[in-house]
């Protein structure tokens, strides 16, 4: 029962602390603003720095400009936008863009004649990526910025680990080991190894505890408020590159039995053949997208869900003061919890599917005469 005290103890402490980390606060405007659907989207979404309550912690950026040069400076110095549009300063930032508007001689941006800024040049996107007037983002953003952490933790509690084996050989598990082996045996004997198989699963254990672990931890780290809301697993952009990178896996792995049930289905008549081959095409590239919506959607609900519980606090504070405010801490720690499974159940899922894939790409049929159908 202590135990229990004390958990819900650090849940309502998260949740007070989640609620600072959100909470509007009078600044240039002169007055506090309501928490709304867009400080929701601005907390879950990337920036160039961290926002941990009222402290704002900049981030290097670093800008590449074809012919140019590289122009390195801390996202202090970026400007975003005011309410009519201009910009202040070299560069301006809006809606998670980034660009160089077209300065007058007095320094302030040219207009169009629509009244629209003029860009000298924008951040490459795929749309743009060969333009002449763009610049590349090699930038630490938050989302980067929990990359490295998450990689850095992942390797600290990894070769921690490993020296622990290596100096306790052939001894039971302590410490650090007792935490992570048994999830270590689970991913091997539960997920990898029923759905590879026997015979092939240990070329792709590394990967896909690198995967499983990768996903939880980085799920884990976006529900610590302090860390100025991280929400790497929540990005689009990542979930697609983990989402590729086992396609890829899967394409170059795969045995001609894999292909031959793609291209040219045996056994079936070949109006059949045709339309499987439709079929089965799509499929191949539906798996992994379903891979990238159901984590990216799945964290970002969560964090969403939980910010727009807290915002209730905010939008009632002037009708029934604390009685909400506690009401909604109960509903968010009921919704932390949740997402502690969640996180746990996503790294899971996204494994026993990327494991299903590399499994089918390696599975042996042998097709006989008297066999098909």
């Amino acid at each position: 029962m202590r135990q229990l005290h004390l958990f819900v103890f650090l849940m309502v402490s998260l949740v007070s602390m989640q609620a600072k980390a959100t909470e509007p606060a009078a600044g240039a405007h002169g007055s506090e603003e309501a928490f709304g659907t867009p400080e929701i989207l601005h907390h879950i979404s990337d920036d160039f720095g961290l926002h941990i309550g009222p402290l704002s912690i900049p981030l290097p950026v670093v800008l590449y400009f074809p012919g140019q040069g590289w122009d390195v400076f801390s996202s202090s110095e970026l400007h975003h936008l005011d309410a009519r549009g201009l910009a202040h300063g070299k560069y301006a930032y809006h809606h998670g863009k980034l660009t160089v508007p077209v300065l007058d001689a007095a320094g302030q941006p040219k207009l169009d004649l629509e009244g629209h800024m003029e860009i000298a040049a924008q951040e490459a996107r795929l749309i743009n990526i060969g333009g002449k007037d763009v610049f590349y983002n090699f930038s630490i953003t938050k989302n980067v910025f929990g990359l490295l952490l998450s990689v850095g933790l992942l390797l600290f509690l990894f070769m921690l680990s490993a020296k622990a084996y290596a100096k306790r050989e052939g001894m039971a598990p302590k410490g650090l080991q007792s935490l992570l082996e048994p999830l270590i045996v689970f991913v091997r004997d539960d997920v990898v190894k029923p759905s590879v198989g026997e015979k092939h699963y240990q070329r792709f254990l590394p990967l896909m505890l690198t995967i499983f672990f990768f996903i939880w931890i980085n799920n884990l780290l976006g529900l610590i408020p302090f860390l100025g809301g991280l929400n790497v697993t929540g990005n689009i952009a990542v979930t697609f590159t983990l989402a590729v990178l086992v396609l890829i896996v899967q394409l170059s792995v795969a045995n001609k039995n894999f292909w031959g049930h793609i291209l040219w289905f045996p056994g079936v008549p070949v109006p059949v053949k045709l339309l499987l081959l439709v079929i089965e095409l799509v499929g191949l590239f539906t798996k992994p997208f379903s891979l990238m919506i159901r984590l990216f959607a799945n964290i970002s609900a969560g964090h969403i869900i939980i910010l727009s519980i807290i915002g209730i606090t905010f939008a009632f504070e002037s009708v029934v003061g604390h009685t909400v405010g506690v009401v909604t801490s109960l509903f968010t720690v009921v919704m932390l919890i949740l997402e502690l499974l969640v996180a746990a159940i996503q790294a899971y899922i996204f494994t026993l599917l990327g494991s299903l894939m590399l499994g089918a790409a390696l599975e042996e049929h042998d097709h006989h005469p008297e066999h098909a159908h």
